[in-house]
């Protein structure tokens, strides 16, 4: 499959920052924080936007004056509030108006440049594509038709939270990059000043 031409971006900013936290920042949002001269929610719309994506969806439930500025904001349905990454990914793809959906993690920087062609090219309607590194799964990294929904909705309805989880019972398509240290994740202040640049 080549890149699909009805294309939305979902970037994932709707956890709690807990990692990131210190008693400098107590509130800290990790999408927000000033990465290379601006927030990380606008570093990743740029990289989406140029790999072709025209309209963004933001799952965040803090802020969301502040997301709405890259996007329309999906907070988590309100009986899956603090259900994990799942829970936005549904609202995403309950939202999407284009029948394939994007997504990438709000605190993962270091993309491939062709990281939407190589998904592209693995994914169905029925098996999404994600990307995997030397590091591991990249399970948030990916492309996925908005048919999986309905899968989706019962698996975490029924109280899974697992992302790898329901990957596997959708029978989705590992996409492997080699590329030095790509698509690396900031979770805490120090792999923040560890891949700050310069």
């Amino acid at each position: 499959m080549v890149i699909p031409a009805d294309l939305d971006g979902l970037i994932l900013a709707g956890g709690q920052s807990q990692r990131m936290r210190t008693p400098q920042s107590p509130q800290a949002d990790k999408g927000l924080r000033v990465w290379q001269g601006q927030p990380l929610v606008a570093q990743v719309q740029q990289y989406m936007r140029a790999q072709g994506v025209a309209r963004f969806l933001i799952s965040a439930n803090r802020h969301v004056d502040l997301y709405a500025q890259y996007g329309q904001v999906v907070p988590d349905a309100a009986e899956l509030q603090g259900s994990g990454p799942l829970a936005g990914l549904l609202a995403g793809l309950q939202q999407a108006r284009a029948p394939w959906l994007f997504v990438l993690p709000v605190d993962v920087v270091r993309w491939p440049a062709n990281l939407l062609a190589r998904l592209a090219a693995q994914a169905t309607a029925r098996q999404p594509a994600y990307a995997r590194t030397p590091d591991g799964p990249h399970p948030l990294c990916l492309l996925v038709h908005r048919d999986c929904a309905a899968g989706l909705q019962a698996w975490v309805r029924a109280g899974e939270r697992r992302v790898q989880g329901w990957l596997r019972s959708c029978e989705a398509q590992a996409v492997y990059f080699d590329e030095a240290d790509c698509l690396v994740n900031l979770n805490t202040p120090e792999d923040w000043q560890r891949w700050q640049p310069g």
